[in-house]
């Protein structure tokens, strides 16, 4: 199956026959290694981190206005940590994006090219016989995929 949605589709499928959720197994096949980069962009941590800023920056104010006593009006004082608010904020976002962004981090995840579908040997003859159905295929409810055998435990030889 290519999607994992088709694979999901086609559990909900057998379900509706009756076959146990339990012994299905949807499995990840043919995988392979693709770069992602967690990159953020700059500019816009950059903004978060300057409104950030500035809402610190404005609380630090009033806090101020009522605690101690400046030279300052009250409206000077919150103006005045707004600005710096937004400078430090701003500055500090900035460097996190620089840091984030940094080339050598560039991460590598695992993702499959396609899904299998697997249920016990026991159950595998009603599967296929339920997926060979071609009324429910050509309604477009379940896509026709081959089912695997799920691995065994191995039995320890006494």
């Amino acid at each position: 199956m290519s999607s994992y949605q088709d694979a999901q589709r086609t559990v909900e499928y057998l379900r509706s026959y009756g076959m146990q959720a339990r012994s299905l197994e949807i499995v990840g096949a043919g995988l392979r290694q693709a770069p992602r980069r967690r990159a953020v962009p700059v500019a816009r941590l950059t903004a978060v981190s300057a409104a950030q800023g500035a809402l610190l920056g404005v609380l630090a104010a009033v806090f101020i206005t009522l605690v101690a006593e400046t030279t300052l009006t009250g409206l000077a004082v919150v103006v005045w940590g707004f600005v710096y608010g937004v400078l430090v904020g701003a500055l500090w976002g900035l460097f996190r994006g620089l840091v984030r962004n940094r080339p050598e981090l560039l991460t590598t995840e695992t993702l499959p090219t396609r899904y299998e579908l697997r249920c016990p040997p026991e159950e595998l003859t009603v599967a296929q016989t339920l997926l060979a159905d071609a009324a429910d295929v050509d309604d477009g409810r379940v896509e026709r995929g081959v089912i695997a055998d799920a691995p065994q435990p191995e039995k320890d030889a006494a």
